[in-house]
């Protein structure tokens, strides 16, 4: 890419001439110019020894927070980078023999020793780039520092940001026109203009303010007291891919939580795969074979299911390798070890068509997919004297994660697969297993998590699930599957059958299979209610059989979909789904950002019409 530079910063500096003329004066670029020639030498890798310092204070009305992140870095390749803040203070250091991650409130250090290779996702360049990547703005300033000379980056700043020179400040200021998290941006600069003293944020009652020092020697960090830190010393290249997949995908998720964007509409084709974009939500339609299927789907969500893994393996995994001071990859591995012999053939040949088609490393692939998941959700399915018409309508309440931006990677699937029922999966990129499902013969799923972490001998939850929507024609075939399945740990479900129309309840763990009829009683579900399974836990299952009993006899899609509200749903309420089996029609909200999925819009789904729609695409 070196031999590229000098024609891309041409390019940019002509274009950003162009927009001078109507956007400033050259006195302000050359006072932004000067400031940031030692910024864009960092970025180019034009000055091999410096650190940088970046004091953070934050104030919403009475509220004040205060953090300091250190970078130093030395020609070498070695750098250190410490944050001191009231949530979490570490200090991350590459050296030539090891790098080290300690984190002293967790009483944890993590050690991976080895040579020092130069092409590491942990490089800071590729941390910044990969950071930057979370904005549209941010991704196209760090694209022009990695290739324009300072006066070219400087004009280009003007021309996007629409940059104005404050002249009633001492120092040289300037404010972005755009607006950024609903508030005002400045830059300030040293009084002889030469670098930028701070960066500063306001929007009503909030103030943010960023200073920066830049000092072109490196000045290692004082490193924390390690006595008492459990310390565990795991592979380098996985220690240095984890955080440098794992940090930039946490500055995704904070920027996507704070301004989720919305959706362009996309209408793309791979092989006899299409991926369409509409309202805000994916419809990923995949046909062939298990490996074509997993093709298809790497290659239209790329992105997507490359955020997730990154989200589950190395954001997660992260936090729970601190919490448990335990090596998540080695945890999942031996998780997957005793899982795999119960994965039939065809889900991990899905798997290897996935990866190939994103981009991934197998394993990645294989680990996400058997993340452990413990939903803590809700599930209904209604019939007879219980709905306005006798219809059957089947609510599932995913309630996990919204966290981690999972929401932001939410897809619908509708699969024909060869020798399989086709069916609809409400899903995520990235996992090729089921939560919420329906399928062509009329029979929808939905589960609820329970105990028993670490009971992996059978076939995964989700696997299971997938396998119920590829081979069950009738509500008593998914219960003779779920049955006499290798089970994992403790999960129960609602499955519903729109021939009957029946549904059931299931209480499932390797050892015990219960099945719950509607209207049946149970220690865990003591108000049943009649032509009616009703799945969920404490006060939120008090709250679903009131709404219930309220409604009943009257109950329709309209109102079946207000059953599924707070406090039914949680705060992670990832998404909502409502089946209406005997018209093989199915309803999806998502979250979006911070907002819960029940506060959402649904998006209407014909699985009639899409599977219609597919049968009619050319082999190609």
């Amino acid at each position: 890419m070196k031999h590229w530079r000098p024609a891309l910063a041409l390019v940019w500096s002509v274009l950003a001439s162009s927009a001078l003329a109507a956007q400033a004066g050259p006195a302000d670029a050359d006072l932004l110019a000067k400031a940031l020639e030692t910024p864009v030498a960092i970025v180019q890798g034009r000055v091999p020894d410096y650190t940088l310092t970046l004091k953070a204070d934050y104030t919403d009305g009475e509220i004040a927070q205060g953090a300091t992140l250190r970078i130093a870095h030395a020609a070498d390749g070695r750098f250190a980078l410490s944050l001191e803040a009231p949530i979490v203070s570490f200090l991350l250091e590459r050296r030539k023999d090891a790098t080290r991650l300690i984190v002293p409130a967790r009483q944890a250090a993590f050690v991976g020793r080895g040579p020092l290779r130069p092409d590491s996702e942990l490089q800071p360049s590729r941390l910044f780039l990969r950071m930057a990547a979370a904005w549209p703005v941010a991704r196209t300033a760090a694209a022009v520092f990695q290739t324009a000379e300072p006066g070219a980056v400087a004009l280009m700043m003007q021309m996007l940001l629409k940059i104005q020179r404050e002249a009633d400040e001492k120092l040289p200021t300037f404010t972005l026109g755009r607006k950024l998290g609903g508030g005002t941006l400045s830059l300030v600069l040293v009084q002889d203009a030469s670098s930028f003293q701070a960066i500063r944020w306001r929007a009503g009652r909030k103030r943010a303010t960023l200073k920066i020092e830049i000092e072109k020697a490196c000045r290692w960090p004082d490193a924390p007291e390690t006595a008492g830190l459990k310390t565990l010393n795991v592979p380098r290249d996985e220690l240095e891919r984890t955080l440098g997949r794992g940090l930039p995908q946490v500055v995704h998720i904070l920027a996507y939580n704070h301004d989720p964007p919305r959706l362009p509409r996309t209408d793309r084709h791979e092989g006899k795969g299409r991926l369409v974009v509409r309202d805000g939500q994916r419809l990923a339609m995949l046909q062939g074979s298990a490996y074509e299927i997993g093709y298809q789907h790497g290659r239209l969500l790329l992105r997507e299911a490359r955020r997730v893994s990154d989200g589950a393996l190395y954001v997660v995994g992260l936090y729970y390798s601190l919490a448990q001071r335990r090596w998540f990859l080695d945890e999942i591995r031996s998780a997957f070890r005793r899982l795999e012999p119960h994965i039939p053939p065809e889900y991990l040949e899905e798997m290897k068509g996935l990866a190939d088609g994103a981009g991934l490393e197998l394993e990645e692939v294989q680990l996400t997919n058997v993340f452990p998941a413990l939903f803590h959700c809700s599930g209904f399915a209604l019939f007879g004297r219980a709905t306005a018409d006798g219809s059957l309508y089947h609510g599932r309440v995913l309630d996990y994660m919204t966290e981690v931006a999972l929401q932001r990677e939410a897809v619908v699937f509708v699969v024909r697969k060869d020798g399989a029922i086709p069916f609809a999966n409400v899903g995520y990129a990235g996992f090729i297993g089921s939560v919420s499902g329906m399928n062509a013969e009329q029979v929808a799923f939905g589960e609820m998590g329970g105990g028993g972490v670490g009971d992996w001998d059978g076939t995964p939850m989700p696997i299971l699930m997938r396998m119920g929507l590829e081979r069950a024609h009738t509500l008593a075939h998914a219960l003779e599957l779920f049955r006499r399945a290798k089970r994992t740990c403790e999960y129960y479900y609602v499955i519903s059958d729109g021939k009957g129309p029946a549904a059931a309840g299931v209480r499932a763990t390797p050892e015990v299979f219960e099945v719950i009829g509607p209207g049946q009683a149970h220690p865990r579900l003591p108000t049943p209610v009649q032509d009616a399974v009703v799945l969920s836990a404490g006060s939120r299952y008090a709250a679903l059989v009131g709404r219930i009993r309220k409604a009943y006899g009257k109950i329709d899609e309209k109102t079946a979909m207000d059953l599924m509200r707070r406090p039914v749903a949680m705060k992670s309420n990832l998404h909502d789904v409502l089946f209406v089996p005997q018209k093989l029609r199915f309803y999806v909200a998502n979250a979006r950002g911070r907002h819960p999925a029940c506060d959402q819009p649904y998006r209407r789904y014909d699985l009639r019409a899409i599977l219609a729609e597919m049968a009619t695409r050319p082999d190609d």
